[in-house]
């Protein structure tokens, strides 16, 4: 991921993203969760990065200048789509491991009880 540009608000973060996906450049909003919770009024800054680095040049001339066409545009919803699966892929694989250590663990407790009350 490449860091590309620097937004003081959640709205303007969300629009410099929304153009960068609509031009063919994945991109992703970083502490946007807690830009939301900003109960306290702190001010903050949201970066934007995007996926893939060869397109950093486009990045930012289109940030820019919004007319600019992009060189080479990738499917953005192919590709986060294509993320979201893998994504949920490592999810599922990580709650059956951390299941499976659960169940270790519970069987160990059992045993050691089992052991030190008879």
């Amino acid at each position: 991921m490449e860091f590309v540009y620097k937004a003081s608000t959640l709205e303007g973060a969300n629009e410099i993203k929304a153009m960068l996906d609509s031009a063919g450049i994945p991109a992703s909003i970083s502490n946007s969760g807690f830009a939301s919770l900003n109960l306290f009024f702190i001010p903050h800054s949201l970066g934007i990065f995007i996926y893939n680095s060869s397109q950093y040049k486009d990045a930012v001339a289109l940030i820019n200048n919004n007319n600019h066409i992009v060189s080479n545009p990738i499917d953005t919803e192919a590709f986060f789509s294509s993320l979201n699966n893998e994504q949920s892929t490592k999810s599922a694989y990580n709650a059956m491991n951390n299941f499976i250590l659960g169940m270790v663990v519970f069987g160990l407790i059992c045993g050691l009880l089992i052991y030190v009350l008879s």
